[in-house]
């Protein structure tokens, strides 16, 4: 299989975001504490996603109170985010900073940034490269006009969906996702029940 343009590359996993109906997968996801300049601690959620607009997310490590807890929206049933943790529940608008960025980790919207960014950028060949024991095809450009200076996307080879994807500045590496697992189960509407 010969190794796509980076034109090519963000072009099927387009394509990819729009023809998966419905996905699980867990990630790792650090940004930079500014005062230190480092990468903060590791935090691990997993999504679960139904075309067009079902979420459920797992906090796996994040903090102490936030671990295990879930959050779920369900536009059928009302425009909120609910989030349960043992007997705690809680009710969210949708634009409260606590649940704001739950909207930012479905393919969708990963995808539309990542266009976003790509627009007019100056991007290096792809590479194929192992992340972990995957194979996958790296991507990295160099948004024009951004804060972010650097984007390196690896996906899946054989399923293009996204292994790694880092953002950095000047100042270095202000994001970093990396994806563990995915899959494609059969999920329902019912499987997002408040």
């Amino acid at each position: 299989m010969q190794t796509p343009t980076p034109q090519q590359l963000m072009q099927q996993f387009a394509q990819k975001v729009a023809r998966t109906r419905a996905y699980r997968y867990t990630w790792e996801f650090q940004e930079r504490d500014e005062p230190t300049g480092k990468l903060g601690a590791k935090q691990i959620y997993t999504l679960e996603f139904l075309q067009p607009h079902y979420r459920k997310m797992t906090i796996v490590q994040r903090d102490a109170f936030s671990n295990g807890a879930v959050l779920t929206h369900n536009p059928d049933l009302d425009t909120k985010v609910h989030a349960r943790k043992g007997f705690i529940r809680r009710v969210y608008e949708r634009n409260d900073p606590e649940v704001a960025r739950f909207f930012e980790t479905d393919l969708g919207y990963i995808l539309k940034d990542l266009q976003r960014l790509f627009r007019g950028a100056k991007a290096e060949p792809v590479k194929s490269v192992q992340q972990g024991q995957r194979n996958g095809y790296q991507l990295v450009f160099a948004p024009p006009k951004d804060p972010v200076q650097r984007v390196s996307l690896t996906l899946e080879r054989a399923d293009l969906m996204p292994l790694r994807i880092e953002y950095a500045d000047a100042k270095g590496t202000r994001s970093l996702r990396v994806y563990t697992e995915y899959a494609f189960p059969n999920l329902t509407k019912d499987d997002f029940t408040i």
